[in-house]
């Protein structure tokens, strides 16, 4: 691998590492243990190796007391990028990219080359570009230097068969016999849903981000990891129609809201009665995102095409 696509390669699975130090509400002084991330995250130590120097350079993680090893020095809340170096370059190209497999213009299989083509831009560029999407699973390499996109959620249609699948995993994993969630995690889903409310113009990406992230946290509380995988999964079909719903700022407040209310009957030890708050949240908004998702690659088309968040 070419030294530039390696540096890129190892920038975009730093950025996957703290995301999954967040789902596991790790604190400052976690070890950073290679071969358990290489097992969380599906590849091998060499790149997590390469990775975690790119954590290490960025200040984020530091050599551990006794010289074995990092530990986690800072954990950046979702939204900050402190390993941002010339994200700008391709922030609208991504938006564009995305309205385009919403609306089914860019096939299943494509090569690299006609992507370059299609959106006139340098092969570094795109190469930066598909590696983030690559890392956040909506898209694989295929063969001869192609790449392969993966099935998403693109529409209604989609939508409720998705809703269907959250109906009966996320309650479960609430009700489910092993649920625990660790205080430092609730603590952690409390301060990125207040952080929300509190901010002036949170990007689709960081609602989508810390919103979906709190549905995950609370199934992978369950202690079924199987549950915990499908949820996973869905989210990651999710992403791109998530960022439609997220446009739509004027039910921000009130998810958040339920979100916290949620949050607090788990920490009050009453499980039935935060599944059957989670059961409400996820039916009032079926209806809105519905309407959203109908005509879904414009709106993304129309936000990146205003200055990036």
């Amino acid at each position: 691998m070419a030294r530039g696509s390696a540096e890129i390669l190892h920038r975009t699975l730093a950025r996957s590492i703290l995301d999954h130090l967040r789902q596991q509400g790790a604190e400052p002084g976690t070890r950073l243990a290679e071969i358990g991330l290489a097992e969380a995250l599906g590849t091998s130590r060499a790149p997590v190796r390469g990775a975690l120097g790119v954590l290490a350079r960025n200040g984020l993680a530091e050599a551990a007391g006794n010289g074995r090893g990092l530990v986690l020095l800072h954990l950046p809340s979702p939204g900050e990028d402190p390993l941002d170096t010339g994200a700008d370059a391709t922030e609208r190209l991504y938006w564009q990219l995305a309205a385009d497999r919403l609306e089914g213009r860019i096939p299943e299989s494509i090569a690299e080359a006609e992507l370059v083509r299609r959106y006139d831009v340098p092969r570094g560029v795109l190469a930066r570009l598909m590696l983030r999407i690559l890392a956040e699973g909506w898209a694989e390499r295929g063969p001869a230097g192609g790449w392969r996109f993966l099935p998403l959620i693109d529409g209604p249609a989609a939508d409720a068969e998705a809703y269907g699948t959250r109906r009966a995993i996320e309650p479960a994993s609430l009700l489910a016999p092993d649920f625990a969630l660790p205080a430092a995690t609730a603590a952690r889903l409390r301060r990125e849903q207040e952080g929300l409310l509190a901010a002036a113009a949170p990007s689709p990406r960081t609602i989508f981000e810390l919103n979906s992230g709190f549905h995950l946290a609370l199934v992978q509380a369950s202690g079924n990891r199987f549950l915990a995988d499908a949820a996973a999964r869905l989210t990651r079909l999710r992403r791109l129609a998530g960022y439609v719903v997220a446009l739509d700022m004027s039910r921000l407040e009130t998810q958040v809201r339920e979100h916290l209310a949620i949050l607090g009957q788990v920490e009050a030890g009453d499980r039935p009665r935060a599944a059957a708050l989670l059961v409400r949240h996820l039916e009032t908004g079926r209806e809105a995102r519905a309407r959203l998702l109908a005509g879904a690659g414009g709106r993304l088309a129309q936000f990146g095409a205003a200055p990036a968040p």
